[in-house]
């Protein structure tokens, strides 16, 4: 497949991004963070939240039934821009020519710590829900990046490295409020509008607006005792993450890395009450200048001493500053001690920024010379699916994850293929593929192809925020449309909201 050349200059900028990346766009997106987490706490300390919150969504109400009266032209999308998305699949936004509706409910509506639930918001994000909650409590699952929000983790995808024994995100819903296409606003649970309950995960708001959710919080001690294993091989690392991600005494935390043929490393860790001094260090890895996670894990695993205690927020997010390893593209120096000991106290960009400040040439330049890609497949299939990848997107460097995928009642988009349901998230996260870094041709959209035809031919599942190019009809055989569609029609979406197939496809 022929492609344009990238014009010098766009490959110029692209290359020196860091020019401007450093004394410019750092300080502007730390300064709007602390504008965002002024406002946020200014908004937290008044009352009625939930006034507030009925308001808002009493005008989105408004809004849709005023494209009824329209005529019904164009689908219902939220007004939120592309660029404050996290996905990095499309230089179009699918939000042309749409019917847009206002949404900006990001309050923290309620914490009930007897039913053990929070009620939020959808444009709320982690970073602001985990400290929210009062101490000693938090969320089963926390998706390791600040900025996601709860919207996007329910309705689209969320994991981390507690979801060996929690599942997804939204495994751990108890409630969706949903705004239909007519207009009403209905709760959707186990017991309630199950079927929408169920169809909800996966669909990308192609089903209704999220206007609350509930969620399930769990107490939690203060301290994660990290042990980092150092592994010789993709088939050793995969059954080092089986071992640990099965049976009743798994640890609370399993995380993987592959860093080349002979070197992985599987991180475990165990919620604790206090650090024992003689049994490891304390390692407060949150703060600036310290270095980012997935080097600091490759080096701590050939240490003999390979034991630490985190504090329990700085494990969350250990992957911010760096944006896993996304942030060497930025700023190739990032994990340099000068710089972190200088201006580490400027990271992480907020992604929001990064995507604002890319021209279209230099998007394209980067969907078309980077791969990122993520996939769930099942464990016992891990090793073949990291030589696809390296066979395919000619990368060292993946993250992996962990996660038991649970059959529900009736069942949604994605179901355990396996009788233990135990599947693992493969991530290649922002690579430059080795062609590519050696000047040779590299199709990203034909590595892609091949990647879902193997994920298709092995029970694999293609995350929805990565780059697809499978038809139609491969994107209905790797997910069950029954209940989605089912839940189409029945509540209306059907010629209002887009054709999730439409939100996902790049082709």
């Amino acid at each position: 497949m022929n492609q344009t050349p990238v014009p010098r200059s766009v490959q110029w900028l692209a290359d020196h991004r860091w020019l401007y990346v450093v004394p410019v766009l750092l300080p502007l997106s730390k300064a709007y963070a602390l504008a965002e987490a002024l406002s946020s706490r200014l908004l937290g300390r008044r009352a009625g939240a939930l006034r507030r919150h009925r308001r808002r969504v009493a005008r989105m109400q408004a809004r849709v039934r005023e494209r009824e009266r329209q005529g019904g032209d164009g689908p219902l999308c939220t007004a939120r821009p592309q660029w404050r998305s996290v996905s990095h699949s499309r230089t179009t936004s699918y939000k042309d020519g749409a019917f847009l509706v206002p949404v900006k409910l990001d309050g923290i509506l309620h914490v009930d710590t007897e039913r053990r639930t929070v009620t939020v918001g959808p444009a709320v994000t982690m970073g602001r829900l985990t400290a929210a909650l009062p101490r000693g409590w938090t969320l089963p699952v926390v998706p390791e990046l600040e900025d996601l929000t709860v919207g996007g983790l329910v309705m689209g995808y969320g994991i981390e490295t507690s979801s060996h024994r929690h599942g997804l995100f939204a495994d751990n819903v108890e409630s969706c409020g949903v705004l239909l296409a007519d207009g009403e606003v209905v709760v959707a649970d186990r017991t309630h509008h199950t079927d929408l309950f169920h169809a909800l995960p996966w669909s990308r708001g192609t089903l209704g607006l999220l206007t609350s959710v509930q969620l399930r919080i769990v107490p939690a001690a203060p301290w994660v005792r990290l042990t980092y294993h150092r592994l010789g091989s993709a088939s050793a690392l995969a059954e080092c993450v089986e071992s640990y991600s099965t049976g009743p005494d798994a640890p609370d935390f399993v995380e993987g890395f592959h860093f080349s043929p002979t070197e992985g490393v599987v991180v475990t860790g165990t919620l604790v009450d206090h650090p024992r001094a003689r049994d490891g260090t304390v390692n407060r890895m949150g703060r600036w200048y310290k270095p980012w996670f997935h080097e600091h894990a490759r080096a701590r695993c050939r240490q003999r001493r390979n034991v630490e205690y985190v504090p329990l927020r700085d494990f969350y997010f250990r992957h911010s500053r760096s944006i896993y390893w996304a942030a060497e593209m930025l700023v190739p120096s990032g994990n340099h001690p000068l710089f972190r000991y200088t201006l580490g106290w400027l990271m992480p960009p907020k992604i929001a920024f990064l995507k604002r400040t890319e021209t279209p040439g230099i998007r394209r330049m980067y969907l078309r010379n980077t791969a990122t890609q993520e996939a769930l497949v099942p464990v016992r299939a891990l090793p073949e699916a990291i030589e696809k990848c390296r066979e395919v997107f000619h990368v060292d460097r993946m993250w992996l994850c962990p996660v038991t995928l649970r059959r529900t009642e009736p069942e949604g988009m994605v179901s355990p293929g396996t009788a233990d349901g135990l599947y693992v998230d493969i991530a290649v996260v922002f690579e430059t593929p080795e062609p590519v870094r050696l000047g040779r041709p590299w199709d990203a959209r034909r590595a892609t192809r091949e990647f879902e035809a193997w994920l298709l031919d092995n029970g694999g599942f293609q995350v929805p925020y990565v780059a697809s190019h499978m038809t139609r009809e491969e994107f209905w055989s790797m997910f069950d449309s029954r209940l989605h569609l089912d839940a189409r029609r029945k509540y209306g979406a059907e010629g209002a909201f887009l054709d999730i197939y439409d939100k996902v496809s790049c082709d």
